[in-house]
């Protein structure tokens, strides 16, 4: 690779896609979203970029949590544990997600859960070098540079949380499962996709029950005909 083809490579391309962006979301709302799909179909919905992320994305857990016990020296139990408070935190990072990122706003995430929503067995995911790229951020400024314990080991939880995520929300659409207690959680998920207003929760129903968004069929057809009411 000759100078100019480095510097085509790591300068102008990454330019480019940044470009893309900015024309995106310098039009008008209404305008956006076949950019925005052209845009998805090309770095989010590539299989290659689907299938990378169950590589990349347990990797960097496990090189997380190994930071904190091979290099800042850190007990393993403790790292465990602070491992463990990020799968937790992961799943209200879930929730929160779900509901006021994918499905709230006019973003390209916002955009691409419509796409998943319109077709459920597209492999389309976020891709695998922001979701890595954002957690090795986090270990090189808390971890390296400010060597604080315990936090590689903690996101390395929600980088797990994450991966685990991803791994079900495959399940879900692509394989089925005997499993009672796995049936009953893609039951919940598939009501979320005929009624996108209930049943965030993906890997577990837990903050669904404690922020009153769980499905429940007599409960929603009478605030469906509260809304409509009010709407009237």
């Amino acid at each position: 690779m000759t100078s100019l083809d480095r510097l085509y490579f790591f300068y102008r391309v990454p330019r480019a896609r940044f470009r893309q962006l900015l024309a995106i979301y310098g039009r008008k709302p209404e305008d956006r979203l076949p950019d925005a799909r052209t845009f998805l179909n090309r770095f989010a919905a590539h299989k290659s970029n689907y299938l990378l992320g169950f590589i990349t994305d347990p990797a960097t857990a496990l090189f997380l949590i190994a930071w904190d016990i091979g290099a800042l020296r850190i007990n393993v139990l403790a790292a465990l544990l602070s491992f463990g408070f990020g799968l937790v935190g992961w799943t209200l990072l879930e929730y929160g997600f779900h509901r006021f990122v994918y499905h709230k706003g006019n973003t390209l995430a916002h955009k691409g859960h419509l796409m998943h929503h319109e077709s459920p067995r597209l492999l389309l995911g976020m891709p695998w070098y922001v979701t890595s790229g954002f957690f090795l951020l986090m270990w090189y400024i808390f971890a390296v540079r400010l060597r604080v314990h315990f936090a590689a080991s903690f996101f390395g939880g929600i980088a797990a949380g994450y991966f685990y995520y991803c791994s079900v929300h495959h399940i879900q659409h692509h394989f089925r499962v005997a499993n009672v207690w796995y049936r009953d959680l893609t039951r919940h998920h598939n009501i979320h996709h005929r009624l996108q207003d209930v049943n965030f929760g993906v890997t577990n129903r837990f903050w669904d029950r404690v922020f009153g968004t769980q499905y429940r069929k007599e409960e929603y057809k009478l605030n469906h005909a509260a809304r409509l009411n009010r709407n009237n």
